[in-house]
């Protein structure tokens, strides 16, 4: 999905970076990012937006990703 490509490349990080600091599967964020993968699981989504400083909804919703806004 494109909003969770633009957070990534705003933190900075490759998918296979992503990977290792989320336990996500790099296949996985790789499809997320190019829609093949459209029902991701909920703990999947917390661990990316966690990873990347942003909220669920950044990622997979319509919200803005921001790098310097913190997920509790």
């Amino acid at each position: 999905m494109m909003n969770l490509r633009t957070a990534r490349k705003i933190k900075g990080v490759s998918q296979s970076e992503l990977a290792a600091m989320t336990g996500v599967d790099q296949t996985t964020i790789s499809d997320l990012e190019r829609g093949r993968n459209t029902n991701p699981s909920w703990n999947t989504v917390t661990r990316i937006a966690r990873a990347l400083n942003v909220t669920p909804e950044e990622l997979f919703g319509t919200g803005t990703p921001s790098a310097s806004k913190e997920v509790a």
